[in-house]
């Protein structure tokens, strides 16, 4: 049940990225006149490193998603979390431009690994064997969301809860 899951999140952002970003990007990039990264193997990185990034986004949110087995309300838990979510990622404001305490709770948290280690190796910012220690990171960040996700997945299918009459 995870990956039918897993392919439906992956077509919404497939449609978002169609219908919204290339769009956008298309006119940013006639008007500002930005760079592209020219070497092949950025855009390789690059291209490797989103996918990781898509496949921790989905099992954190997942995970997140089945704690509603557990609770009766979760909007309140729900608005922090993704709040968290886009400000601990890189996804609102870059890494880098934390206070030094904030970027320490950041770089320990799998959130980075789902927008800010992507851009960051698209950018330049992550090159050489920094790359590598990323993916390895972002690999790492990965297994240990998975299993979570699947140990939450078993006890959540052992749960049902029936609220009403």
């Amino acid at each position: 049940m995870p990956l039918r899951y897993l392919f439906a999140d992956f077509g919404s952002v497939a449609f978002y990225m169609i219908t919204a970003l290339l769009p956008l990007y298309f006119i940013i990039f006639f008007f500002l006149d930005l760079a592209l990264p020219t070497n092949w193997l950025t855009w390789a990185y690059f291209i490797i490193s989103a996918c990781i990034g898509f496949l921790i986004r989905y099992c954190v949110e997942m995970t997140f998603g089945l704690l509603t087995f557990f609770l009766v309300e979760t909007g309140g838990i729900e608005d922090i979390f993704y709040f968290a979510m886009s400000l601990l990622s890189g996804s609102v404001i870059p890494l880098w431009f934390f206070p030094n305490w904030l970027e320490t709770i950041a770089v320990y948290l799998p959130f980075q690994a789902i927008f800010f280690m992507p851009i960051s190796i698209f950018i330049g910012e992550t090159t050489g064997g920094e790359v590598f220690t990323s993916l390895g990171l972002q690999l790492f960040w990965l297994l240990v969301c998975y299993f979570v996700l699947r140990m939450v997945w078993n006890r959540a299918s052992h749960k049902v809860v029936v609220q009403g009459g």
